[in-house]
C-alpha cells in the first residue's frame, strides 16, 4: 500500500494546521507506516476511516463537526472563553492577596493618605471612587510600584501576578500591527516558533546544511514542547476572535484602532498571561457604549481579583461588590453597590455629626465648670482633674458634608417657541463615508435628545455639522433666531490654555461673583481660580469649559461627552442640572446613567444611518443586541 492510491494531502493539512513543527514529509511517512500494517484485501474506505481516527487521536485534532463549528465566527464570544483562564489556579479560599498597612503619602504640601488601611480578600471586585484629586490613581501606582510610598508598606501574596490597565492605554509602539502586538505576549515562544517555521521550509528546499538544520529543529521543538509553546503561539492570535476581531484586522496598526478596540487588545494580552489581579484606571473613559457593555460583561465573567477606578455609576453597580472610598485621607470600605454606599455614608455622617455635637456639649459643660471654679481653692483638685481629662480626650472632628450636591440653576429668560430647529436632508460626511439622517427631523421645545454612536469621531462630526462648523454634502438647518446655543466640546477647543481660570471666564464684563458661584458648584474654589488652565487636570478643564458654556445662559445645549473626565460627585451635579433645565438638550454621551436620566429621545447611528428611538423602555441592551 502506498500514497498512490490514498491521497494524504487532506490529512497532512489538518495535522500541519495544528502542529506546524512537523513537515509534510514527516506526516506522509507516519501515514504510510500506519496503512502498511493493514492486510492487502482491506477496503480503502475502511483504511481511510481508521487513519482519520488514528490521526485525530494521535495529534489531538478536532473532528470535522468541531472544525466547522470553530470556523464559525459567531461561536467566538466572551461566553465561550476558556473557563479555566477566568478562574484563579491558586488555592484562594480565605486568603488575603493584598494588605495596605498604615499608609502615609504626600504630594508636595498635600497629604493624600494618613494611616490608611485596606485588605483585599478572596474574590473581591473593588471599585475605587471619590472626587478628582483624592489620590485614586496615586494609590494604584503605589500598588504596582510606579509611585513611592512615604511610610509603612503594602504586602502582597508571594505568587500574585498583576496587570495594570492605565487611562492612556500605553503602547511601546503604536505603529505595530495588531498581529505583531499580540504575538509579543509570549515573545520568546514567538521568536523560536518563527525560526522553526523557517527551518522547516529550508529543509524542504534542501537549503544550507540539512544535518545542522535538523539539530536546530530538534532543539526548538524540544523547547516549544516543554514550554507548551505550540499551543501558546496559536492561542495568541486565536484569543482575538473572542474579542470580536477578525483576520482582516491583524495587519491594522494599533494607531488605526479605536479606543474601544485598543482596550480590547490590552485585555486580550493580560488574559493570555494568567493574571491574578487586574487593576484598571478609568477603563470606560475611551469606550463607546458597546465597548463599555463588552468590558462590563468581561468583568462579570472574570472570577479573579479586580480593582478599578471608575466614575461610571452603572458600570460600578453592575460589576463590583465592594466600594473603597478615599475620604479624610483614609480608605473606607463598603460592601455592595454604589447606592448602598451612599446610604451607609450618609448614616456614618449622621452618626459622626451626632457624636461631634454630643462631645461639644460635654466639652462645653466641663469648660464651664473649669472657668467657674478655677479661682476656688476648695475646687482646685476637681478643676485640675478635669483640665487633664480634657487634654487627654480624643476630639471628634466635625464631618465634612460630602454628599450634599450643589444645585446649578439654569434659568430660561424667554418663553421658548415650540419649534427650536429643524434638520432637512442632512447628511454627514467623514473620511469617505456618508451617514444618512431621516429626511426631516424636527426638534421641539420639549426634546431631551441623547446621541450614541459606535465611533466617537462621527458623533462629534454630527454635532459640528449641526452647529455649522463642518459642511455637509447637502442640508438645511433652521434654528430659531431667538435661541441662544451653548456648546461644549470634550477637547476644550474654546479654552485659552495660557489664561488663568478667572481670566478666561470673567472676560472683562462678567462679575467675579457670578463666575465663582458656578465654579463653586463644581468644587473649584478659593485660590484655585487663579491657576493657569494649562496646569489643570482633565476633570478640572472640563469644569471650566462647562462653566464658560453656562455663563452664556443658553436655551439650547449641544454637548459632546459632558461628563467625561468628571468624578461621580460632579457627574451627579451636571445630571441634576440637565434634569432641571427647561430648555432643549442634544447630548452625545456614553454615560448610560446620564442618558437614561435626562433623555426622552435617543438617536442611534448604526450602519451609516441615524435611527430615532422615542420609546425609552427599549434601552441599551435591546438596541445593541
Amino acid at each position: 500500500m502506498n500514497e498512490l492510491w490514498i491521497n494524504f494531502d487532506e490529512y497532512i493539512k489538518k495535522v500541519l494546521d495544528k502542529h506546524p513543527e512537523f513537515t509534510e514529509q514527516d506526516i506522509s511517512e507516519i501515514c504510510e507506516n500506519y496503512i502498511a500494517s493493514f492486510p492487502k484485501k482491506t477496503k480503502i474506505e475502511s483504511i481511510k476511516r481508521s487513519l482519520d481516527k488514528y490521526l485525530i487521536k494521535e495529534f489531538e485534532l478536532e473532528t470535522e463537526t468541531t472544525w466547522q463549528k470553530t470556523d464559525n465566527y459567531k461561536e467566538y464570544s466572551l461566553n465561550n472563553l476558556p473557563k479555566y483562564m477566568l478562574k484563579s489556579s491558586k488555592a484562594w479560599n480565605n486568603i488575603c492577596i493584598l494588605n495596605i498597612i498604615w499608609l502615609y503619602k504626600s504630594l508636595g504640601k498635600s497629604v493624600l493618605f494618613e494611616n490608611a488601611n485596606l485588605k483585599i480578600n478572596s474574590n473581591d471586585k473593588i471599585s475605587l471612587i471619590w472626587r478628582n484629586g483624592s489620590g485614586k490613581s496615586t494609590l494604584l501606582k503605589m500598588i504596582i510600584w510606579m509611585e513611592t510610598i512615604d511610610e509603612w508598606k503594602i504586602e502582597f501574596a508571594k505568587w500574585i501576578k498583576i496587570w495594570y490597565l492605565s487611562q492612556d492605554l500605553f503602547w511601546e509602539n503604536r505603529e505595530n500591527t495588531l498581529k505583531k502586538e499580540i504575538l509579543s505576549v509570549f515573545s520568546e515562544i514567538t521568536e523560536k516558533f518563527e525560526i522553526l517555521q523557517k527551518i522547516n521550509k529550508d529543509i524542504q528546499n534542501n537549503v544550507w546544511d540539512v544535518e545542522k538544520l535538523f539539530e536546530k529543529k530538534l532543539f526548538l521543538e524540544k523547547f516549544l514542547k516543554e514550554n507548551d509553546g505550540f499551543a501558546k503561539y496559536s492561542f495568541q492570535t486565536e484569543i482575538l476572535k473572542y474579542f470580536w476581531f477578525d483576520e482582516n484586522q491583524l495587519d491594522l496598526k494599533i494607531s488605526q484602532l479605536s479606543g474601544g478596540e485598543q482596550t480590547k487588545v490590552q485585555i486580550a494580552k493580560f488574559f493570555l498571561q494568567d493574571v491574578d489581579l487586574l487593576i484598571m484606571d478609568e477603563p470606560t473613559n475611551h469606550l463607546d457604549i458597546e465597548g463599555i457593555m463588552f468590558l462590563e460583561k468581561f468583568c462579570k465573567l472574570w472570577q479573579k481579583w479586580l480593582i478599578c477606578i471608575s466614575h461610571d455609576k452603572r458600570f460600578i453597580d453592575n460589576v463590583f461588590d465592594k466600594i473603597v472610598e478615599i475620604s479624610g485621607k483614609k480608605l473606607n470600605t463598603y460592601n455592595w453597590n454604589y447606592e448602598y454606599f451612599l446610604e451607609q455614608k450618609q448614616k456614618n455622617y449622621d452618626l459622626q455629626f451626632k457624636n461631634y455635637n454630643d462631645q461639644q456639649k460635654y466639652l462645653e459643660k466641663q469648660q464651664e465648670f473649669i472657668n467657674k471654679f478655677r479661682a476656688q481653692s476648695s475646687k482646685a483638685t476637681q478643676v485640675q482633674s478635669r483640665i487633664k481629662m480634657l487634654d487627654k480626650i480624643e476630639k471628634i472632628e466635625i464631618p465634612e458634608d460630602e454628599l450634599t450636591l450643589k444645585k446649578i440653576k439654569l434659568n430660561i429668560d424667554i418663553r421658548l417657541p415650540n419649534m427650536i430647529f429643524t434638520l432637512s436632508d442632512l447628511n454627514v460626511w467623514y473620511r469617505e463615508s456618508l451617514v444618512k439622517l431621516p429626511k426631516i427631523i424636527e426638534i421641539t421645545k420639549d426634546k431631551k435628545i441623547g446621541v450614541i454612536w459606535k465611533n466617537w469621531v462621527w458623533k462629534t462630526t454630527l454635532l459640528k455639522t449641526i452647529l455649522g462648523e463642518i459642511d455637509s454634502l447637502w442640508w438645511e438647518v433652521k434654528i430659531n433666531e431667538k435661541i441662544i446655543i451653548g456648546s461644549y466640546s470634550q477637547v476644550f477647543e474654546t479654552l485659552n490654555m495660557d489664561n488663568s481660570i478667572i481670566e478666561e471666564l470673567v472676560c472683562g464684563w462678567r462679575s467675579q461673583t457670578e463666575v465663582r458661584n458656578i465654579l463653586g458648584w463644581l468644587l473649584i474654589i478659593w485660590d484655585k481660580v487663579n491657576q493657569k488652565i494649562s496646569t489643570l487636570s482633565g476633570g478640572e478643564k472640563a469644569k471650566v469649559a462647562l462653566t464658560k458654556m453656562l455663563l452664556q445662559k443658553p436655551h439650547l445645549l449641544i454637548m459632546d461627552e459632558p461628563t467625561n473626565h468628571l468624578d461621580l460627585f460632579s457627574k451627579e451635579t451636571i445630571k441634576n442640572m440637565l434634569i432641571d433645565f427647561k430648555g432643549v438638550t442634544l447630548i452625545v454621551s456614553h454615560d448610560r446613567d446620564l442618558l437614561s436620566a435626562i433623555s426622552n429621545e435617543l438617536w442611534v447611528i448604526k450602519d451609516n444611518r441615524l435611527k430615532v428611538y422615542d420609546n425609552m423602555n427599549k434601552w441599551f441592551d435591546e438596541i445593541f443586541e
